[in-house]
């Protein structure tokens, strides 16, 4: 009971089958894994990439602002704002906020005058909102 040649060529064809079978299906995993690996890779060197064009950006900014504070531009400015100083020959001019002038004037002219009245609320509106003087 031996079986015949083309019983052992049918079988081994089957074995053949499967056999090529899983390794195309193992294959084609091996291949989506890839894909997305490769694309997983290629997003994160797009990141990197965007990334790497910001701080090249930045880089340039903060050179510039290195550059910028090597200046005698910026060193004359910065003692002026912070110690005061003026120029030989310069005149300086302190421009206050209106309020704060109102009450240094008021200040100085009722300690020198304290006979002028004093104007109520209303008068002042009036004389702010239509530009006349109510006395």
């Amino acid at each position: 009971m031996r079986p015949s040649l083309r019983q052992r060529i049918f079988d081994y064809t089957h074995l053949a089958f499967w056999v090529g079978l899983v390794v195309t299906m193992y294959v084609l995993v091996a291949l989506i894994n890839l894909s997305a690996k490769n694309t997983a890779l290629r997003d994160q060197g797009d990141s990197l990439e965007e990334e790497n064009i910001q701080l090249e950006s930045e880089i340039s900014n903060l050179k510039a602002q290195v550059s910028y504070y090597g200046t005698d531009q910026f060193k004359e400015r910065q003692v002026r704002e912070k110690l005061g100083l003026q120029a030989p020959g310069e005149q300086v001019v302190i421009v206050g906020r209106g309020d704060a002038d109102r009450s240094v004037k008021q200040s100085s002219t009722s300690s020198t005058t304290s006979d002028l009245p004093t104007q109520s609320h209303i008068e002042e509106w009036a004389a702010f909102l239509f530009g006349s003087d109510p006395s």
